[in-house]
């Protein structure tokens, strides 16, 4: 879901501001400026109103994060468990997380790095433990599955940023620009599978090897028929 620039969110604020209207702000702001250059008196600014008026909606900066994190979720694919084979969902979600990154990089760090605080942050949560579940996993080996594919997710949306140059006072990137010029053959061998174009196909091989070893579990702890299902979508 695309989302406006700060200036026109805050021309159609001004007349009804909610707390949906905020985040929105908050978001675009972020997108166009940077995580860093969020705060109540900048937001309100842009929306143009005081930044006490934003403390009528958002007890604090944490609290309207918080909700930014919202709506950086509201982008994510969760698709139903009807129709759906778990270990599809379940890639699909993934996939759709990290490409959070790639629409709005400075604000991903909300995802990747800010814990999961709300009822609709934990309903993402449940949505995708569950698929867990449907594929067998108990707590246990669902909370560790959730945090390996997670925590690579994670960490490949924030090098996505990096690489795209969208960290704070980011140097341009030798590798990207000029990696002949980097003294060092093996770096230079690599730097063009490690370009921008090919961060796609990366993401996707560091998947592939995620859910060949998730399929290799279920494998060992299975029957045949148990397998199976775990490929093939629920019943409608």
């Amino acid at each position: 879901m695309a989302h406006p620039p700060a200036s026109k969110v805050a021309t159609r604020a001004r007349g009804a501001l909610t707390r949906a209207a905020i985040a929105d702000a908050a978001l675009a702001l972020i997108d166009a400026e940077g995580l860093e250059a969020l705060s109540m008196r900048r937001l309100g600014a842009a929306l143009g109103v005081e930044a006490m008026a934003l403390y009528h909606h958002f007890a604090s900066k944490g609290e309207l994060l918080d909700a930014v994190q919202e709506r950086l979720l509201d982008e994510l694919d969760l698709p139903p468990r009807e129709g759906v084979a778990p270990l599809a969902r379940l890639r699909r979600t993934i996939t759709s997380y990290r490409a959070v990154a790639v629409r709005h990089p400075p604000a991903f760090a909300l995802l990747a790095a800010r814990r999961f605080n709300t009822a609709r942050a934990f309903a993402v949560y449940e949505s995708i433990l569950e698929t867990f579940a449907d594929l067998g996993l108990d707590a246990a080996e669902s909370a560790r599955w959730f945090r390996l594919i997670g925590g690579y997710a994670g960490g490949a949306g924030m090098a996505d940023v990096a690489s795209r140059e969208r960290v704070a006072d980011a140097t341009p990137l030798t590798l990207q620009r000029s990696p002949q010029s980097v003294p060092f053959p093996h770096v230079r061998a690599v730097a063009p599978h490690l370009k921008v174009e090919c961060l796609d196909a990366v993401f996707e091989h560091g998947l592939d090897v995620l859910f060949e070893a998730l399929e290799a579990k279920l494998s060992s702890a299975r029957t045949p028929a148990a397998r199976r299902s775990a490929r093939r979508p629920r019943p409608a």
